[in-house]
């Protein structure tokens, strides 16, 4: 994405970098003092400086060549939609700990898709993950094409005289950049450091970094068990699994104290007597029991796993990054036998089984068997891309995050990062687009919000999907997340269609459908939350239910009584005990979800009383951002964002009359 005129230099050294890494740490490598000292002192070209007017998180704006001269500064080019990205944060972790002091790690973010372009989201990210060192937002793309970049992740070291000394792309060769980050730092300690002032965010509603404990922490998947009547929640930054009534009662809290901890639990479901789960960020399926919540692994060995075929037993086998799981029973496919849980794959780029019992599956005369426990792959090549094809092995997935089964033949799948829904026919495993992406294999760039059948409709980083109906008229609903919206897809003529009566989603992940009552439950991500919607008699017909925010997520979601559109303003306590930091602009940042779409306007904060103009029709976001002080002068900033929902005076609870203020305690 655009190069730098400077002889080349930043041409060259990724590969270089790349040859002194495998000659240093890879296997019959050498760390050789002498070879590392004589690559820092060949570095000659100077780092590109941060622009000036862009935004930052977890920092006020640092200069490569002012406030960290005299460290090493380590840059990690990323966007937080991408598994790749995400793989190489725990040794990013760990080297920061391990190396604190002269080292800084400075995340550049440069979105793949228009959604991450947000500093609002980004922030969530940011908290999601857990990062915390600085990021930040290189939106136009001004670091990227400084340094020529051309894939995420890259990492870029920078010693503490301002020069560029390695440029490493990829997650593949993450661990060798740390170990050679050690030893510069101790070959070459940095001297004369300057004072650096970095914070940590705090985002009071968003069950982040600093947050007080929510009830639901950017909750990733949901699935709805009929025998039960009740909710299973991937409460995904609390890494754990909450177990509800329809009414966000919580029943059970999984796992048990004494078993092993999950991170970031993704898709789940529930098989006899256990809820069988995708612990994502260890790399496993782990199921619990129902009753006592006692943890076993079911596949996967705990560390990331680059096995592109498998074959092994469940816990001997290593797999990558499984974002979702759905069971399919074989019975219901002709020439087949047993049950089948399949995981998509998401850091393999993927379409996995699990052999839940003895299966036998058999397609074109061909018998194919596989023993209990048996981990496989089923569909995928393992390239990143949008490759459809009759021949499963020879097909490519990108970051596959969400599965669904219509009971029959097809199983549907949200592949997240080449914004397409495509499905999986059985017994064959042939994949075919649904709808959205591009006609080249290669483009995972063609996304966008537009209605429309097949590829000419748009869709922007789908994570969730389930599906509704009857056998022969049935409708996909996807979490179309990063356009914060739900899609529905009719199956047979592949025509999507965008549920515009459900507003105010913050990239929802998650979807589960009550066949029963007509109730689709989201997991609302950003937003912390569970929504659910009514399906009405026919899949075009929507019935938007009242969201139980005191009791699903958190009590700082209000409701306000509603007789007809209009315009209303809000008076807004703040309570706080330090004073405003009148050098910074404390502002609050009024965002509107309508039918009509989004719409965003700011005011400033200069006392504790503020006055908020509101469209009183849908929801609505108060994004906060307050700087104070101490008396004893050291300087705060905070981000505390409140969600408003607009209902008829019908609705079961009202926790604001719009009569009253709204106080919101900052301390």
């Amino acid at each position: 994405m655009g190069s730098l005129d400077k002889g080349g230099y930043h041409d060259t050294l990724p590969s270089k970098s790349k040859t002194l890494l495998q000659a240093l740490y890879g296997e019959g490598g050498n760390a050789d003092d002498a070879v590392i000292a004589g690559h820092l002192a060949a570095a000659s070209m100077s780092a590109v400086e941060f622009p000036e007017n862009a935004d930052w998180v977890n920092s006020s704006p640092l200069s490569i060549h002012g406030n960290l001269k005299g460290r090493y500064v380590l840059l990690d080019f990323f966007t937080y939609c991408c598994i790749n990205c995400m793989h190489i944060l725990p040794a990013l972790h760990k080297l920061e700990e391990h190396v604190p002091e002269g080292l800084v790690v400075v995340g550049v973010h440069s979105g793949k898709f228009s959604n991450e372009k947000s500093n609002d989201n980004i922030l969530n990210a940011v908290s999601r993950y857990k990062i915390t060192h600085p990021v930040i937002n290189d939106q136009n793309y001004e670091m990227w094409n400084s340094y020529s970049i051309i894939c995420w992740p890259t990492l870029v070291l920078i010693n503490p005289s301002g020069k560029t000394v390695l440029i490493s792309i990829g997650e593949s060769d993450v661990e060798e950049v740390c170990r050679f980050v050690k030893d510069v730092v101790r070959l070459s300690p940095p001297t004369e450091l300057q004072p650096v002032s970095l914070f940590q965010e705090t985002d009071t509603d968003a069950g982040g970094l600093n947050s007080k404990k929510k009830t639901l922490s950017y909750p990733g998947k949901i699935f709805y068990h009929s025998d039960s009547n009740t909710l299973f929640i991937s409460d995904t930054a609390n890494n754990r699994v909450l177990q509800t009534n329809s009414s966000g009662e919580i029943l059970h809290k999984y796992p048990s104290p004494e078993s092993p901890t999950l991170n970031s639990p993704q898709g789940l479901l529930v098989y006899e007597e256990w809820v069988y789960v995708c612990d994502t960020n260890n790399h496993r399926v782990v199921r619990m029991e129902l009753e006592r919540g006692v943890l076993e692994v079911v596949c996967g060995t705990g560390n990331q796993g680059h096995d592109l075929q498998g074959g092994k037993v469940g816990p001997e086998q290593e797999i990558s990054s499984p974002w979702d799981i759905e069971l399919i029973p074989l019975q219901s496919v002709t020439g087949c036998h047993g049950n089948l849980l399949m995981i998509a794959m998401a850091g393999t780029h993927q379409i996995w089984g699990y052999a839940l019992t003895d299966v036998s599956i058999t397609h074109r005369g061909k018998n194919t068997e596989y023993k209990a426990s048996t981990t496989w792959r089923l569909a995928g090549s393992g390239d990143e891309a949008n490759k459809n094809n009759s021949y499963p092995h020879k097909a490519s997935f990108a970051q596959p995050s969400g599965l669904s089964y219509d009971g029959s033949k097809f199983v549907y799948v949200a592949d997240s990062e080449s914004s397409t829904v495509r499905s999986v026919e059985l017994p064959s495993f042939a994949v075919k687009n649904v709808a959205g992406g591009g006609l080249d294999p290669s483009d995972l760039f063609s996304y966008g919000d537009v209605d429309g059948k097949g590829t000419t409709a748009k869709l922007q980083h789908p994570i969730g999907i389930t599906i509704t109906g009857n056998h022969g008229n049935q409708t996909l609903l996807v979490a179309d997340s990063y356009n914060h919206k739900i899609k529905q897809i009719q199956t047979k003529s592949r025509v999507v269609s965008t549920c515009s009566q459900i507003t105010g989603l913050s990239e929802p992940s998650g979807l589960t459908h009550d066949p029963q009552s007509g109730c689709v439950y989201v997991a609302d991500t950003n937003n912390h939350a569970v929504r659910v919607v009514k399906l009405g008699e026919n899949s075009e017909s929507w019935e938007v239910g009242v969201v139980d925010r005191a009791r699903v997520s958190s009590s700082t979601g209000v409701s306000w009584v509603l007789t007809e559109e209009h315009t209303t303003s809000l008076t807004l306590s703040l309570s706080f005990t330090k004073h405003l930091n009148t050098s910074a602009p404390s502002i609050i940042k009024i965002t509107h979800y309508t039918t009509h779409g989004r719409e965003s306007h700011e005011v400033p904060v200069t006392d504790h009383v503020v006055q908020v103009p509101l469209v009183a029709s849908g929801a609505a976001d108060l994004a906060i951002t307050l700087f104070t002080c101490s008396e004893e002068g050291a300087c705060f900033m905070d981000k505390y964002i409140h969600r408003i929902n607009f209902v008829d005076d019908t609705a079961e609870r009202v926790l604001l009359k719009a009569s009253d203020p709204l106080v919101i305690n900052i301390d």
